[in-house]
């Protein structure tokens, strides 16, 4: 199956809430609507098994003592071997009691990647769903990994998660805020503190929310317009020819941006939201930053530009500068 989902029984196992995923072209996996934990496993029957370490064996089928395999309890298939006894198994109902303790938790999407070797789940944080300004939907998503090759990982993140192939998309929003918990220790005492770390990048993005809204309702003026502009990319007194440029063709990116349809949207035209937003969609979308490399590199080059580098960095200045002026 395209993107690792799982398969069972020839069904996959796997749901997404509202828009089918890619792969599901059918629409045979989507519900109408975000489902609840107990319609995962109930209704669904997704994610309704346990895993257990188990013996291993060598090939005169003694038992090789200070190692385990992982099991999947309901196909008896053998995950992954080479665990230590210290390693600590966080099942798929404690996942969900986990997310469903963030408040009343609903999911966009779940589902099991490579036989079982990992699960995801995608909560839609309660309230963060939409607001005045534009579609903010705002997800908790896990990833545990049952091979003991990889940490439980946990973070806020605006990626719709349908399979493996988003999933990793939507790795590159974890901070270093949300600490990886590796499968072992105490793991109940690393998850309360995980959960602590949630509830305050929560209270961060309705910061920003309401930063948002603060610039939906503010105008302004050609003079602010090119004070913003000038601003993020100062003229040079002195510069060469191919410098000034250069700051043109950006700025010629900018007022395309600008005029673009999805930048004029409803109460949006005319506001310091609108300014925010050109410079996120021409940073994003309009190559107002170029990456070096070809093909499959300047891909990754532009990705990680977007998400922890330059491009980054650009989007966090404009929004400040918006908000300052």
């Amino acid at each position: 199956m395209s993107a690792n989902i799982s398969f069972l029984n020839q069904r996959a196992e796997a749901f997404t809430a509202l828009t089918p995923a890619w792969w599901d072209r059918d629409e045979e996996y989507v519900a109408d609507k975000y489902i609840t934990s107990e319609e995962i496993w109930g209704s669904r029957g997704l994610l309704n098994f346990e895993y257990e370490l188990c013996d291993v064996y060598d090939e005169d089928h003694n038992i090789i003592p200070g190692y385990k395999r992982t099991v999947r309890t309901d196909t008896g298939q053998t995950i992954a071997v080479g665990m230590t006894e210290q390693y600590k198994i966080v099942q798929p109902r404690e996942a969900f009691a986990w997310v469903d303790g963030l408040g009343d938790m609903k999911y966009a999407s779940a589902g099991v990647l490579n036989g079982g070797k990992q699960i995801w789940l995608l909560g839609l944080i309660p309230g963060g769903d939409e607001d005045a300004v534009d579609v903010h939907r705002k997800y908790i998503l896990w990833l545990d990994d049952f091979t003991a090759t990889k940490s439980l990982l946990w973070f806020p993140c605006f990626t719709r998660v349908v399979c493996e192939n988003t999933a990793n998309m939507a790795k590159g929003e974890r901070t270093k805020v949300h600490v990886p918990v590796r499968h072992k220790g105490n793991v109940d005492a690393k998850l309360e503190t995980a959960k602590q770390a949630i509830v305050a990048s929560e209270e961060a993005f309705k910061e920003y929310a309401a930063n948002c809204i603060k610039l939906m309702n503010a105008r302004y003026t050609i003079d602010d317009a090119n004070e913003f502009v000038n601003t993020l990319f100062p003229a040079v007194e002195g510069a060469s020819q191919r410098t000034q440029s250069i700051r043109e063709g950006k700025i010629r990116v900018l007022q395309e941006a600008l005029n673009a349809p999805c930048n004029n949207v409803g109460d949006m035209q005319g506001t310091f939201y609108q300014l925010y937003n050109c410079v996120t969609y021409a940073v994003d979308h309009g190559g107002l930053l170029i990456s070096r490399g070809q093909g499959d590199k300047g891909k990754s080059n532009k990705w990680l530009s977007l998400m922890v580098g330059q491009g980054a960095e650009l989007k966090t200045r404009a929004f400040e500068l918006a908000l300052s002026m």
